[in-house]
């Protein structure tokens, strides 16, 4: 799990990374699917199945909002059948023309969902948008994906009704438009679709408002059995032409599909829940935090042992070192601005004398400090001694300091030992 955990982390950073790049390549993607799918599906006008113009047109969809891309697909879908009949087109563009207007007026930045549910009806799994949807966003949503399934089935209809012919005598193409016109008004799946898609977006988003332990995650199996339970109703009711077979498979993998969007969306830790309760002026409140589950990118690092360097001395970089004066000698040292280098050792030095001379000079310095304060300490005790016995009074420290060291190289004559023994 820590291992899967990681794989998000590290895609999630480079995502915000290059997020600038790489949403307008999955909106490149998409554009590109749909075209080519609606060329496929189609197909009357050959000018706009090259790749130049699909490739064109793909680019301008990365670039744009959603709406547009729900726009041109519509005009694609216009000028291929404009091909095959004008008449007909015109037909389609005026239903077209209603439904983008009703979904512009209510849900313009869900163009995508109008568009998703063509390209994954041709996968078996439509049933994904209603899901994620009811789990992303609000019920409005149910506006865009109803456009989505009159635009599929539409498209069915259409194709199937629609033949090559280039006249306009009011006797030859009335009886076309009243054969697409009763086709649609027949076609019983637009409403049973559309309707069970309504309730799993309901459905979906309910649950996953809920105030309890893993909410999302029920919602999606909640939506996933509405779904299931929606079309055998409506079958068993109705009759539709819903392949049960394909439509419970197809549910199961939008399931799946809906648990991993919602893993990378986030990961909550329902071990680690607190309850805070805080108030202000006007409310007191009473707050469930759960914690969200975030796992950082693992940094390893490669320590070479018993590695030699290769560079020289004067090979190293000058800005690795500080100039310090020695104000004994007056001379300009250098020393390593970190204490990596030989416990920050002097690396060289300006007046001709190794670095060890240097190093020794600081260690006799360091010594003979450390020497005065022993002497010290050792005075002001013996002083206090005496100034509690009687013997003299108590001295100043300087006197001391003198007194002790008076006494430390007079050692050898008075008590025959080594100065500083006691």
């Amino acid at each position: 799990m820590v291992k899967i955990l990681e794989l998000r982390s590290l895609l999630r950073t480079y995502y915000q990374k290059f997020q600038m790049a790489v949403d307008p390549l999955i909106k490149f993607v998409a554009a590109l699917v749909t075209f080519l799918l609606i060329n496929k599906a189609i197909g009357y006008n050959e000018k706009l199945e090259k790749t130049v113009v699909v490739l064109l047109v793909s680019l301008l969809c990365a670039f744009t909002p959603s709406s547009i891309l729900v726009f041109l697909a519509m005009a694609f879908v216009i000028l291929h059948i404009a091909s095959a009949s004008p008449f007909m087109a015109m037909f389609v563009a005026l239903i077209f023309v209603v439904l983008y207007c009703f979904f512009l007026r209510f849900a313009p930045q869900y163009g995508y969902v109008v568009v998703a549910i063509p390209i994954l009806s041709t996968l078996h799994m439509p049933y994904l948008v209603p899901i994620l949807m009811g789990l992303v966003a609000n019920p409005i949503t149910m506006l865009p994906s109803a456009c989505g399934v009159v635009v599929y089935y539409m498209l069915q209809i259409v194709k199937e009704h629609t033949v090559v012919s280039d006249s306009f005598a009011l006797d030859d193409i009335l009886p076309f438009y009243t054969e697409v016109f009763e086709a649609l008004l027949a076609c019983k799946d637009i409403l049973i679709v559309s309707g069970v898609f309504a309730v799993v977006i309901i459905a979906v988003y309910i649950v996953r408002r809920q105030k309890m332990e893993y909410a999302a995650e029920l919602a999606i199996l909640a939506g996933a059995v509405v779904n299931v339970f929606g079309f055998l109703i409506c079958d068993l009711r109705f009759g539709s032409a819903v392949t049960l077979g394909s439509m419970i498979l197809g549910t199961l993998l939008s399931a799946v599909a809906a648990f991993v969007a919602l893993f990378f969306k986030r990961v909550l830790d329902y071990t680690a829940v607190e309850n805070v309760q805080f108030e202000d002026d006007d409310y007191y409140y009473y707050v469930k935090a759960v914690p969200k589950i975030e796992i950082g990118i693992a940094q390893r690092k490669v320590e070479h042992i018993n590695e030699k360097d290769e560079r020289t001395e004067e090979e190293e970089d000058e800005d690795d070192y500080e100039e310090v004066l020695d104000e004994e000698t007056g001379e300009v040292i250098f020393r390593p601005r970190s204490g990596n280098r030989a416990g920050g050792q002097v690396r060289r030095q300006k007046g001709g004398k190794s670095s060890g001379y240097f190093y020794r000079k600081m260690q006799e310095e360091k010594q003979k400090i450390r020497e005065e304060e022993q002497q010290r300490a050792r005075a002001e005790m013996r002083a206090a001694k005496r100034y509690e016995s009687g013997e003299e009074q108590y001295l100043g420290e300087d006197d001391l300091l003198r007194s002790e060291q008076k006494r430390f190289y007079q050692a050898p004559h008075e008590e025959g030992g080594e100065p500083g023994d006691e």
